[in-house]
């Protein structure tokens, strides 16, 4: 009896919501059919270059209206393949035409919002001090041996940098174990000079890659110990390519085995992307011992460099084999 009074009341609450859809019906088929004011959807609204119109506006604003959008969220940006108007942002006549936009959005029924400065990230303009300015995260490191009283100063990261933090943890195993250190034979399997400079500790010294020969770019690293390898960070030159990437080993038969397949980008390194353009690409894998290491740049591709200026060039300044376990995609993880 208790478990049929139970399918009586669901049955009655079921019956009561059908009930109630039904006298809804009406509103929710008129409110489908003619959306309110509030459901309509809003849009970015561009204005490139300084090139503005009253005339322009209008039409703009009444070809929303037609289509159905409710706002339009204005922003003057600049970009390098437009030609450039004559109104300049924020002056007299800029703010004349923005007064028309809100005149004629109320006419024509869109809303209109603002950005509250020129540019995409909202934060930008001559007013607008470095110490004021949008931040990011920077570091630098000092290694000591202990045990011992510390009392120096860390280098300065970056300038005008503030101090949020001091770390101190003991380092990772392995931390110090760097391929470069074993004095390492580079050779590739193109002709060019000056190829160890991607194993010599320096990150400052580039090697540029023949990409004109069309053919895959392999850089053979070899020392005479059997070396550990945990992970492997690939530094950038001052160009912006990419490429298809293989980190090999070989075994003791000298046999080489794929380690990881991984996407070597640095494309584009306009530097509104993010504070590291140029900062390495890293990856992580299971340890891996061997005398003979090969990473293999294939598919090579040019992207975007400072703007709109194509670059037909690609160098690397340095190859990191490391023992140490890193955060593979550090810069990508930190969004740099």
């Amino acid at each position: 009896m208790k478990t049929s009074s139970k399918i009586r009341h669901a049955g009655i609450a079921l019956l009561l919501s059908i009930a109630a859809l039904n006298g809804a019906g009406a509103d929710l088929e008129a409110g489908f059919a003619r959306p309110p004011a509030a459901t309509k959807p809003w849009c970015y609204w561009y204005w490139f270059n300084d090139n503005i119109s009253k005339e322009g506006i209008t039409h703009d604003l009444e070809a929303m209206a037609r289509v159905g959008i409710g706002e339009a969220l204005m922003a003057n940006i600049y970009q390098p393949d437009y030609p450039a108007g004559k109104v300049k942002v924020l002056s007299e006549e800029w703010w004349g035409l923005v007064e028309h936009t809100i005149r004629e959005g109320g006419r024509v029924g869109v809303d209109i919002g603002l950005f509250n400065c020129p540019g995409w990230s909202m934060s930008g303009g001559p007013w607008i001090k470095p110490e004021q300015s949008m931040r990011y995260l920077v570091s630098s490191e000092l290694r000591v041996t202990g045990p011992l009283k510390f009392a120096q100063k860390l280098p300065p990261p970056k300038e005008q940098f503030q101090d949020v933090a001091v770390l101190a943890f003991p380092a990772p195993q392995a931390d110090a174990a760097a391929f470069a250190a074993q004095s390492p034979r580079v050779t590739c399997n193109l002709l060019v000079a000056g190829v160890e400079k991607l194993a010599d500790g320096d990150r400052e010294t580039a090697l540029a890659i023949p990409v004109a020969a069309k053919a895959a770019f392999a850089v053979e690293l070899e020392t005479t110990q059997p070396f550990t390898a945990r992970s492997l960070a690939i530094y950038p030159g001052g160009e912006a390519f990419g490429a298809d990437c293989v980190l090999e080993a070989a075994d003791a038969a000298g046999q080489w085995q794929a380690v990881r397949r991984f996407k070597f980008d640095r494309s584009n390194m306009n530097q509104g992307l993010g504070p590291m353009p140029r900062g390495p690409v890293t990856i992580s894998f299971a340890p891996v011992t061997a005398k003979k290491f090969r990473v293999t740049f294939g598919g090579i591709y040019f992207g975007r460099l400072q703007g709109s200026t194509l670059s037909k060039q690609a160098a690397l300044t340095e190859i990191e084999l490391s023992g140490a376990a890193r955060v593979e995609a550090i810069v990508e993880k930190q969004l740099g």
